[in-house]
């Protein structure tokens, strides 16, 4: 929570004193240095040239790789010792700096209640049994290395004087508890990044501007939809790829900031005496039930639960190649003989549910029993709903299927029976999701956001 919670770490630099942290690397990668013969170079020229290039390399990672863990920064407990342990490892932070730890750190809880027990966030508390949550939180800092002779300044009335000669990037880590009466930051307003292509993919769900209206490029992605799948068969492949094509542009140019806002936000600050700023830290685990308590054999300490899953993580191009790579993605599985649901082409309609199919249907199989549509409550869990009698569009091969409320759930769940008694048929009969005219049909499910 303060400046030594779980120690500063440098790698090469043995920087672990606190008055050494300090000091800035220039980050401005807009101009670079003209050099000419017989320049006159100072301490200024080297640091915009430093900064040129630093700031380059931060830009890219900040647009192209975004943030989070790239690899390591396990966290655990160790009940023995009473200890939080951090796993050596890489992160970027939202700025795009290298947050590298070489070795792991350990952070007796014992040690820093001692520390932290006079801290506001603990004010009338039991100091001698105290439970509460925390963040563990990884914030980026420099420390100054290697002193060596440097010309004093000639205010200072020495001719001489003690200088760092090096700047070290190093990471902090520190153990922050969360105040339950703290709201979260507000959201980024305005669509997430890349909203057009997350919601060509299922991520995000459509969009209305403050009238109301579907913003302009979703409108445009529904109506592209339907008109592909409406296409022969044989052209829909080129029309998918140009439709790619446009998304990512439009995506790409509608895109102001390529930030994204995390699942965890770490807290504006330390919380401390230290009044260090922590807001652009990464929350790289959660900490639930910490208690620290002093019994018979002095103090002790328990952790009920650490949570990492839905910290920040950066993936290397090579894991994403092998995933895009695989069977069935890279090289489409073979077609069926029967209708299925186009990808993407699901859409939740104020208490209705939207499919297009790749090929027409069976006018008379388009029945209420041929779907079924649940959504997910996180309070109560999987909640059915009780579809009406659904149209069917047969130009665009869409169906509408009316529901009797309006999903509130986190997912919602559509399946397309292909199996049974009154499975949904094509024009020619053949069962949905059947690999042969003759052959059995499948359950054919989507997974859509909720509210």
């Amino acid at each position: 929570m303060g400046a030594n919670d779980l120690m500063t770490a440098a790698a090469g630099c043995g920087c672990v004193e606190e008055e050494r942290c300090g000091g800035t690397l220039p980050d401005s990668p807009e101009c670079a240095i003209h050099y000419h013969f017989g320049m006159l170079l100072g301490v200024d020229d080297f640091r915009a040239e430093q900064g040129f290039h630093l700031g380059h390399q931060r830009r890219h990672a900040r647009a192209l790789h975004g943030y989070g863990v790239a690899y390591g920064y396990h966290v655990s407990f160790d009940p023995e010792h009473a200890e939080l342990k951090v796993g050596p490892g890489l992160a970027h932070d939202r700025r795009g700096r290298d947050l590298f730890l070489g070795k792991a750190l350990c952070l007796g809880l014992p040690a820093w209640w001692e520390k932290h027990a006079k801290d506001p966030a603990f004010k009338d508390r039991n100091p001698e049994d105290v439970r509460f949550d925390a963040d563990v939180l990884l914030c980026y800092r420099t420390c100054l290395s290697r002193a060596v002779p440097a010309i004093a300044d000639p205010c200072a009335g020495d001719s001489v004087d003690i200088a760092y000669s090096r700047i070290c990037e190093s990471v902090h880590l520190a153990l922050v508890p969360r105040s339950p009466n703290v709201p979260p930051p507000v959201p980024t307003p305005g669509p997430p990044p890349y909203h057009l292509l997350r919601l060509l993919t299922g991520l995000d769900a459509p969009l209305n501007d403050d009238a109301g209206n579907p913003l302009p490029d979703d409108a445009w992605l529904a109506q592209r939809r339907a008109e592909i799948a409406a296409l022969p068969e044989a052209n829909r492949a080129a029309a998918l790829s140009a439709l790619w094509q446009s998304v990512i542009a439009r995506a790409a140019a509608n895109t102001v900031d390529p930030t994204p806002d995390p699942a965890w936000w770490p807290p504006r600050d330390a919380g401390d005496a230290s009044e260090g700023d922590t807001s652009e830290c990464l929350v790289i685990a959660r900490a639930t039930g910490v208690r620290i308590f002093k019994g018979p054999e002095g103090w002790r300490a328990s952790v009920g639960a650490i949570d990492m899953d839905q910290r920040m993580t950066l993936l290397p191009t090579y894991i994403l190649q092998q995933q895009l790579l695989r069977a069935g993605v890279a090289v489409a599985p073979g077609a069926s003989a029967g209708p299925v649901v186009v990808a993407g082409s699901a859409a939740i309609a104020g208490a209705s549910v939207e499919l297009a199919f790749d090929k027409p249907l069976a006018p008379m199989s388009v029945k209420a029993n041929a779907f079924s549509v649940a959504e997910f409550v996180p309070a109560t869990g999987w909640k059915a709903f009780t579809p009406g009698v659904p149209t069917y569009a047969d130009a665009q091969r869409r169906v509408k299927i009316p529901l009797d409320r309006v999903p509130a759930g986190v997912r919602v769940r559509v399946t397309v029976h292909g199996t049974g008694a009154t499975p949904l048929l094509g024009s020619d009969f053949t069962p949905a999701g059947a690999a042969t005219r003759d052959g059995d049909g499948a359950e054919l499910s989507t997974m859509l956001p909720g509210s």
